[in-house]
């Protein structure tokens, strides 16, 4: 089961808990962010099985209307076949038969927990969340622009301000920040499938950071095994020329030093030198041998 089909199933199990008005609200939703809604035909489509068959019974047991349950392709499509019945609903919800476009009807809202009931019902219908193991992301589908800006506006008055984007002739209103979808998940009522993707991320935080942490370690080894090889270069050159007994003799110690210990850092040779000496003044003297090899 897809992280989406489960966040829905947990609104359907949420939405049984809710005042008649809100249950009213959320048919609303479905209706009006379903594939179509108007005198001409009203649907939604879904690939939930469950969730259609709960858009029927809403259907009958909110607004004692018959909706037709029909398998298309590998989806279910909840629609009103009769015209009489698609006009009391539209007169219900304060919409007119001849609508150019569609809007929310603020009036069906009668008590405070309506408009989450309605974006609960929106999102059941139209609307699709990422696995947080793979990206962060919660969209909304809207056929008309002005029912997009109307969405974005009574979420941004919830507390959850959306952006809106086109796509393909559709109009999306999304989040891409996972703590804004933590809240629209736990808005709309599906408090487990919130901590699931508060779980998700600091699992993901954490192997980003283990991730972080060893290619910095290893970035760091290949820097000093790069640093080791010219240092040894530069002392096989001095060698091979004037000699390491030509040099003054902290800078022979350092040279003996890195040609015994091909692997040692910094600081190691610093705690073998025999004279104690800082990190930074045994970098020094490594540096000052590849400058005179240089020179020779």
């Amino acid at each position: 089961m897809s992280f989406a089909t489960e966040v829905k199933q947990e609104l359907l199990r949420a939405a049984e808990q809710h005042e008649s008005c809100c249950a009213e609200s959320q048919l609303y939703g479905m209706l009006l962010f379903g594939r179509e809604f108007s005198a001409r035909g009203m649907c939604l489509r879904t690939e939930n099985r469950a969730l259609a068959e709960y858009a029927c019974a809403r259907l009958r047991e909110t607004a004692l209307t018959a909706g037709r349950l029909e398998p298309r392709g590998r989806k279910w499509e909840v629609s009103i076949p009769r015209a009489e019945e698609r006009l009391r609903l539209l007169e219900r919800f304060g919409h007119g038969e001849n609508e150019l476009t569609l809007r929310i009807v603020r009036e069906n809202f009668t008590c405070e927990d309506c408009p989450a009931a309605f974006l609960r019902g929106a999102f059941l219908s139209c609307a699709a969340v990422s696995a947080p193991q793979r990206q962060y992301h919660l969209e909304f589908y809207a056929a008309f622009k002005n029912l997009a800006r109307e969405l974005c506006a009574l979420l941004t008055e919830c507390g959850l301000p959306p952006k809106l984007c086109q796509r393909k002739g559709v109009w999306l209103v999304y989040y891409k920040d996972s703590s804004q979808i933590e809240d629209v998940l736990a808005f709309l009522g599906a408090q487990m499938a919130m901590i699931d993707l508060v779980h998700a991320k600091v699992e993901k935080d954490m192997r980003n950071n283990v991730n972080r942490a060893v290619n910095f370690e290893l970035a760091n080894m290949g820097r000093s095994a790069g640093a080791a090889a010219a240092q040894l270069l530069a002392i096989a050159k001095l060698r091979a020329g004037p000699g390491l007994e030509a040099l003054p003799v902290p800078l022979r110690e350092a040279a003996l030093l890195r040609e015994a210990n091909p692997e040692a850092s910094l600081q190691e040779l610093c705690g073998l030198a025999a004279v104690p000496v800082t990190r930074s003044g045994m970098n020094h003297r490594l540096k000052r041998l590849e400058e005179l090899a240089g020179k020779n």
